[in-house]
């Protein structure tokens, strides 16, 4: 061998033994054994603070998080009016299960807030009925066919996951409420109407949002309820959405805090049920 072909080969060996470890650092089986594996933190809100000045000040500290492809809510009112007597009667001193502004729209900012914080885009369908019906000089039987105008409208240009009717149901507080853990929670009623072709698919979304809650807060929700006959709507605009119901939040004598509590259980339990479920 030549002086010239040895101090070429040398050369090589050099360079080889250089250029080695940048190759071996860009290959994947490496990286991903110097790697360890990341766990998702849980940034969802179970139940609300008994304290509301805390709950609060979490809700005003806390960053919802961005999803590429959000999960959408959409919440509205049909009978807007609806009201717990405690708080009316602290605001007016009357006992009253219907109040113009101390009612059920009351707790909106608070429903999306929890839910957002739950990873859900929520929206309201800010339509007062009550005072609709009070302005068209119609009945409260009339409140769904009312309602129904404004929400197909708004379907026309918005998609959902999932739709929410708001009320609150007309039992004594002793029936409506669950305790756990030393603090008391409004029960949940889940309603859908059996007379249209969407019922089987509402159904199945109150079932397993149902199970979902009695999950995280055992007997809070009281299950499904389906209505058909006479005397009920059987529909309650249902058939303009597969993924829509009524869910009642507690009774006529359920508290503020009883309130906000299950509130606060609703968004945890739809984002769990519909949700991350879907992402395992």
């Amino acid at each position: 061998m030549t002086l010239l072909k040895k101090l070429q080969w040398s050369f090589g060996l050099l360079l080889f033994f250089f250029v080695l470890p940048v190759i071996a650092g860009q290959l994947p089986f490496n990286k991903q054994a110097s790697t360890p594996t990341q766990q998702p933190e849980d940034k969802q809100v179970v139940f609300a603070a008994t304290n509301l000045a805390e709950q609060n000040a979490l809700e005003e500290t806390k960053e919802p998080e961005v999803d590429a492809d959000p999960f959408k809510v959409l919440v509205l009112f049909t009978h807007s009016h609806e009201a717990y007597e405690p708080m009316v009667k602290a605001v007016s001193g009357k006992v009253a299960t219907s109040h113009e502004t101390v009612n059920i729209m009351g707790f909106k900012d608070k429903i999306v807030n929890h839910f957002n914080v739950n990873g859900l885009t929520t929206n309201v369908l800010d339509v007062d009925v009550m005072k609709e019906l009070k302005l068209e000089g119609k009945g409260y039987h009339e409140s769904y066919n009312v309602m129904r105008p404004h929400l197909s409208k708004h379907l026309e240009t918005n998609n959902y996951d999932l739709i929410l009717d708001l009320h609150r149901d007309a039992l004594k507080h002793e029936l409506t409420t669950v305790g756990y853990n030393g603090e008391n929670y409004a029960k949940i009623a889940i309603v859908v109407g059996a007379e249209h072709a969407n019922f089987r698919w509402n159904t199945a979304y109150a079932e397993s949002l149902s199970s979902t809650l009695n999950a995280i807060v055992p007997k809070i929700s009281k299950g499904v309820i389906s209505k058909s006959g006479d005397g009920v709507d059987g529909r309650y605009n249902q058939d303009l959405a597969k993924q829509m119901m009524i869910v009642e939040i507690g009774g006529i004598g359920n508290t503020e805090e009883e309130v906000n509590r299950t509130i606060a259980v609703l968004g945890k339990a739809i984002a769990k049920a519909f949700v991350n479920d879907t992402k395992k």
